[in-house]
């Protein structure tokens, strides 16, 4: 599926872990050492998010935050030290011998304001997100899991009351699919299976989803005030169904996206918990003996965008596009802008996802690293297709960086100074924030988008590929193949893992080799802190909000004043 995008400001957590872990949830004597003041102080790597409507939400910072105060049907968590898709607005759910019909029976839960959460919520939602007239990015995801006429309702040609889904009374949801889905399970706590209020959506219009008054909430946490560029506040929801597990009376969510500013409150005191990439501060981090570092492997992957309809011609060139590719020493960009926190990527799905029971990455063996092309030659090839000058010094590309901090200005400095040197061209960097950077990318309005991340949804290839297809690149970067378009849809109704690997094999190979829709340059590694009284902190690798995975809904504070 269509991963979550994210700001590339730090490298962030995503392995399964925990920080002093007292057992997901459950009561321990650690938990009876609880200090009285239940504070915790996050940060968000970014200066706002676009909206937490969960059916237009698109970046990992919105998916973040509606991790805490929302309940999809299922919740990823660390249970003895294993990731397991837990039940949770779902107390429990079954499938047909033939894999087309999935049963959900929904918890007694209520939302913020003291209405019960019924199984109606649960379709409208999943309408909604799929409704030609809602313009979700991520509607292919529930077209590809394969759920009953999707395509056709997304498409318009056919209503949503169509649609494979529907509630035989308050505390029963039943999907219905076109064919079997191998990873289905997988996405039960991605955000379209987040139940909806109509009432809400309605009263709140174009504004739903872009204040704390024009949500409600079902999850551990509600939101009591958002403050653009500054902070929001989230309090324990007592109307919650498992509100005996939240230790925490309070969390506040503090934007922050410059790196130097987030590590200084982190070692001010201001927060509790963060993550870096530099090594001045993991190491000045780790001389003061106060905090747990966590580290590991995430399924985040760092890429170049290319516009595959660039207004400019440039980038429509496949040649043009490997050349560019070619022309990133990988290595280094990983130890100069990555500080080393990583893999480098020669192939796109990233070395922590797996294929059914194997490691992904230990079976395919696509990689740009074989290629033999001379970087300089294949780009003039491609300016002679396009009938323009092949005099590289003549060329003006523009890269977007999704970001005006230190970072992003060095990032940025790092490909002037890389493709003057390996392709003799001149790169013009635009800096943007956030916000615009995202509305660019969704209007195909730039030529490349440099230091993007795309972080995993579930544990299968798929999260990465199927957001490839046309219909789904056709706002990141209006790539488009039909032979790439044929291979994903086969792998998603596929069942032998064998077969998907050949085809996912297939589909990578034309994705970066023979297309160069894409250039990836490196996958994540995560080096978060925290500080040692923050206790019960979960970090699993596929939680809801891509590499955000800071989880804490059984997190407490104990001992912080000693």
């Amino acid at each position: 599926m269509k991963s979550k995008k994210l700001l590339s400001v730090l490298l962030a957590a995503a392995v399964v872990s925990t920080v002093a872990l007292t057992g997901c949830g459950g009561s321990s004597s650690a938990t009876s050492a609880a200090d009285k003041d239940q504070h915790l102080n996050v940060e968000v790597p970014a200066s706002d998010v676009k909206t937490l409507d969960p059916s237009k939400g698109s970046d990992g910072y919105s998916a973040y935050i509606l991790q805490e105060t929302m309940e999809a049907l299922g919740r990823n968590e660390v249970k003895n030290g294993k990731q397991v898709m837990t039940a949770a607005g779902a107390k429990s759910w079954s499938q047909s011998s033939d894999g087309l019909t999935w049963t959900f029976k929904l918890r007694d839960n209520k939302w913020s304001d003291g209405k019960p959460v019924t199984a109606d919520q649960y379709v409208y939602a999943l309408k909604r997100s799929l409704d030609a007239k809602t313009a979700s990015e991520y509607a292919y995801l529930l077209i590809g899991a394969g759920i009953k006429n999707a395509d056709d309702v997304n498409h318009g040609k056919m209503s949503t009351d169509q649609l494979g889904v529907s509630a035989p009374d308050s505390k029963t949801l039943v999907i219905s699919l076109s064919h079997p889905c191998a990873y289905f399970e997988k996405l039960l706590s991605f955000k379209f299976f987040i139940p909806q209020r109509e009432d809400m959506v309605e009263k709140a219009g174009s504004k739903y989803g872009s204040a704390a008054n024009t949500l409600v909430y079902n999850g551990p946490f509600k939101m009591t005030s958002m403050v653009s560029g500054n902070k929001l506040e989230l309090v324990k929801n007592d109307q919650y169904w498992d509100k005996k597990s939240v230790k925490l009376d309070k969390v506040t969510m503090y934007f922050m996206d410059d790196a130097n500013t987030m590590m200084n409150s982190l070692q001010s005191g201001q927060i509790d918990v963060a993550d870096t990439s530099k090594p001045e501060w993991t190491n000045r981090l780790k001389k003061t003996g106060k905090f747990n570092n966590i580290t590991g492997d995430v399924p985040v992957d760092s890429y170049i965008a290319f516009n595959n309809q660039d207004k400019n011609k440039l980038l429509t060139n496949a040649k043009i596009r490997k050349a560019i590719s070619l022309a990133i020493n990988r290595e280094d960009y990983l130890k100069t802008i990555g500080h080393g926190l990583g893999k480098v990527s020669y192939a796109w799905v990233p070395e922590a996802v797996q294929l059914g029971n194997d490691t992904y990455r230990d079976k395919a063996s696509v990689s740009l690293k074989d290629s033999k092309e001379d970087p300089k030659e294949l780009f003039k090839q491609g300016l002679k297709e396009l009938g323009m000058d092949t005099d590289l010094s003549k060329v003006v590309l523009t890269d977007e960086e999704a970001g005006t901090d230190e970072k992003h200005k060095q990032e940025g400095d790092y490909f002037i100074n890389q493709f003057k040197k390996t392709l003799g061209i001149t790169l013009k960097v635009d800096y943007k924030e956030w916000k615009q950077f995202l509305q660019d990318e969704e209007d195909l309005n730039y030529e490349m988008q440099s230091g993007e991340m795309w972080s995993a949804d579930y544990d299968d290839p798929m999260t990465f590929m199927d957001m490839w297809e046309t219909d789904a690149a056709k706002t990141t970067n209006g790539y488009s193949n039909k032979e790439y378009d044929s291979l994903i849809e086969a792998a998603k109704v596929e069942k032998d893992q064998s077969k998907r690997l050949d085809e996912f094999k297939k589909a990578e190979d034309i994705l970066i080799n023979k297309d160069a829709s894409i250039a990836p340059t490196y996958s994540q590694g995560m080096n978060i802190f925290a500080y040692k009284y923050v206790k019960g902190l979960q970090t699993p690798a596929f939680a809801a909000s891509g590499s955000r995975n800071v989880e804490f809904k059984y997190a407490y504070i104990s001992g912080k004043n000693k």
